[in-house]
This record gives structure tokens, sequence and C-alpha cells, in this order.
């Protein structure tokens, strides 16, 4: 159970306990009083931790602060012995602020309890300043309404002052207001004049009780409202039903005096990127890295460019390889019996043009040439002409080639 600042945790035994229960933090072990009790014999045993004690205070126990919904966990370890750790030995964690629940629609809606300064998140108020202290639950159920109740104001040295009633009511004094609720936005604020117990004692913690209630839990009617019933039914509003689940909220800041200096850094969660350099540091950063990408974008086109021009030029046919001597070529008009290499072709006879064919052993493809009629000698080792008398025609063709 967490009330005023303490955690009262009670373990039950089958049997009788001589062992010990202490709490435990991040790779250590908390076995000093104020955070461990040892068995007496008896079935049940309980340990009271405080939730608020500093971290360099004798009274501190590990206690871990969740800041975004205000819980306050606490592990512990169960001893079957006093001094020794055994295999048989339990451990568990403990939360405090109960502040979630399921929805109609099988969500978990979280309930908190904030100071805020307009729409920002105070952890430091000044003494006597309005705040806005506002409850609220999202997402929001429209299934469930809910009412704040049993409000408490409490420092580390158990001052406490009750600040709203057990019926949402706000005390006399006048340092609260009654809270006002938004059902579509699931939030009731109040204003708050903030207080201390003392001027030593600056820290003050606030914790509520919120009740859910099917549809509607109507509003309290208070000292000084016109209404004369516990609870004040508005124009189209449902009558108030049996309360479904009370949870608890709670939230921590520290009071100064004007002109203080102030004790916590300003916190993140307004949106706004702290500090305001690093802001436009990434700006910076982002615009270079944008500029460096488009630099290699178009160094990378030219260079592709360029490489695809080359290869262009490779490829293009020479001129001299057109009248290359060795390369075999279709359709000569001056045929041979042999191939240029001297090795004897494939030789076709019959043919009106006394041709003749060769195959070139030492080409990838085959080479037909045909013989002139009438013709001496071929191939380019006679490309001189010499005047002499020509004899008759010859009707098969050349008896040699040009090696």
């Amino acid at each position: 159970m967490c009330q005023t600042g303490r955690m009262n945790i009670r373990v039950n035994f089958n049997q009788s306990f001589v062992g010990a229960v202490h709490a435990r933090g991040h790779n250590k072990d908390y076995r000093r009083p104020p955070c461990m009790i040892a068995g007496d014999g008896s079935n049940n045993i309980t340990l009271s931790v405080d939730l608020f004690a500093m971290p360099d205070s004798h009274d501190f126990c590990g206690i871990v602060v969740n800041n975004r919904t205000d819980e306050r966990s606490l592990s512990i370890a169960v001893r079957i012995h006093k001094t020794l750790e055994l295999a048989d030995d339990k451990f568990y964690v403990i939360t405090c602020g109960n502040t979630k629940y399921r929805n109609a629609r099988n969500e978990t809606s979280l309930v908190s309890l904030r100071l805020l300064d307009g729409t920002r998140r105070v952890q430091e108020a000044i003494f006597g300043h309005n705040y806005t202290l506002r409850a609220e639950i999202s997402p929001v159920d429209g299934a469930y309404g809910f009412r704040v109740k049993s409000c408490l104001g409490f420092d580390t040295d158990n001052h406490n002052v009750t600040i709203i009633d057990e019926r949402g009511c706000p005390d006399k004094a006048k340092f609260i207001t009654k809270f006002v609720y938004n059902r579509n936005a699931g939030t009731a604020e109040a204003t708050l004049s903030a207080f201390r117990f003392s001027d030593t004692q600056k820290q003050l913690h606030l914790q509520c009780e919120i009740v859910l209630c099917k549809e509607s839990c109507g509003e309290p009617v208070c000292y000084g409202d016109d209404a004369s019933s516990n609870f004040a039914v508005s124009k189209g509003q449902i009558i108030p039903r049996e309360e479904e689940a009370v949870l608890h909220a709670g939230t921590s800041v520290f009071v100064l005096s004007p002109g203080d200096t102030p004790l916590l850094q300003p916190l993140c969660d307004d949106g706004a990127v702290h500090p305001g350099w690093l802001l436009w540091l990434a700006i910076a950063l982002g615009i270079l890295l944008l500029i460096m990408f488009i630099i290699n974008v178009f160094l990378c086109s030219a260079m592709t460019c360029s490489c695809a021009r080359t290869e262009i030029i490779e490829k293009e046919p020479s001129i001299i390889e057109d009248y290359d001597p060795y390369r075999s070529w279709h359709g000569s008009q001056y045929g041979s019996r042999y191939s240029l290499n001297g090795k004897p072709g494939y030789t076709s006879g019959g043919s009106t043009m006394n041709s003749t064919r060769s195959i070139s052993t030492n080409s990838d493809h085959y080479a037909i040439v045909h013989s002139r009629p009438g013709s001496r000698y071929s191939g380019p080792a006679h490309k001189q002409h010499h005047h002499h008398h020509r004899g008759p025609p010859s009707n098969i063709g050349s008896h040699y080639s040009a090696k």
C-alpha cells in the first residue's frame, strides 16, 4: 500500500519466516535498517520504504521513478536466510501508483497528474504563484467518466494537508479551486497556489485519487454552490453511478522563493529542442549533407557519360581492317586451289566459271574464293602487272596461289 510518501510492503508466508526482506537496486543490495526487515518467526512481515528519499540520503532504498507516469517502483528480495543467498530466494518488483486501466476498446489508458505553467510542465514552482493542476486520462474512453478526490499535499518529513476532500471539493483555505472537467479531452483542471510546509523543506508532493465511473461520475456540489445535494447533475448529464475503480496519481515539485537559484534543469517535454543551438547545428549539417549528395550525383553522372563515350569509340571499326589482306572475304573474284597459307582447300568442279573454293584452316569461318577465268596468278604477292603475252584461255583455272 502506498500513502503519504511511504511504500508499505507486506509479505505473507505459509510457515514461520526467519529470513530477511530487503530492497535491491541496480547491481546493489540495500541491507541497511531503513531498507531491510528480518523475520521473527511469524507468518508475515512488513517493510516500509520512503518513496521520496533522495539518492544521497541514508533512507534511500533504490526507488525508481517513471517521469512520464510518476510511478515509483522498488525491487525487493525475499531471502530464506538472513545473510546467505540461496537458490530458493524470490525477487519481486513493487510499483506505487496504479495509473493505468483497460478501457472499453481494450486499450491501456494512463492517468497522470501534473503541475503546469500555461502548457509547460514545471518541476520548480515559485512560492505564492498560481499554477494549473491537471489530472488527465489518455487515451480518452467515452465509456468511462472520472472524478478527482482525496488530494493530499505532503513533504518528506510526513507533514501533510488535505487540499481536495473525498467528495472532490477543495479545502476552505482557498489555495486550490474546484476541478473543472472536460470529458471530451479527458482532463480535469484546478488552479493551485504554490505552498510549502517550511523554508527548509522545499519539496512538495501532491497525490490524488482518480475515480472511474460508468458513463459519468457527475460533479460534486461543494461549499458555496447553489445545489444542496452531494453531487450536481448538469443538463444532459447522466446520473452518477457506482464507482468502478480507484486509481492513484501524483507529482512532485520544488517550491522556491522568488529569486532562489533553480535546483533542477528545465524539463524537455514541451516539444522544443534543448539547447536551442543544437537545432540550428542539425539544420546546418542537414544542408551540407544535401549539397554533398547533389555533388556526388553530378560527378557520378559525368563519369558514366564519359565511360559510355569511350566504349563507343573503341568499338568503331578501323578503315584498315576493310583492306586486310589476311582476312578471308566472301565472293572474291580471284579464286585459287590453295589457301593463302599454303594448305589445300576444298575444291569444287563443274562450275561454268571453273571456280575453286578453299577453306581456311586458321580461321573461325569458311572463306569461299572464286577464280577468274584465264588468270595465271592470284593473290597480293603479284600485285605488279607485267605485259606478257597471254596464252590461250585455261578452262581449269589457276594452278598456283600466292604464298
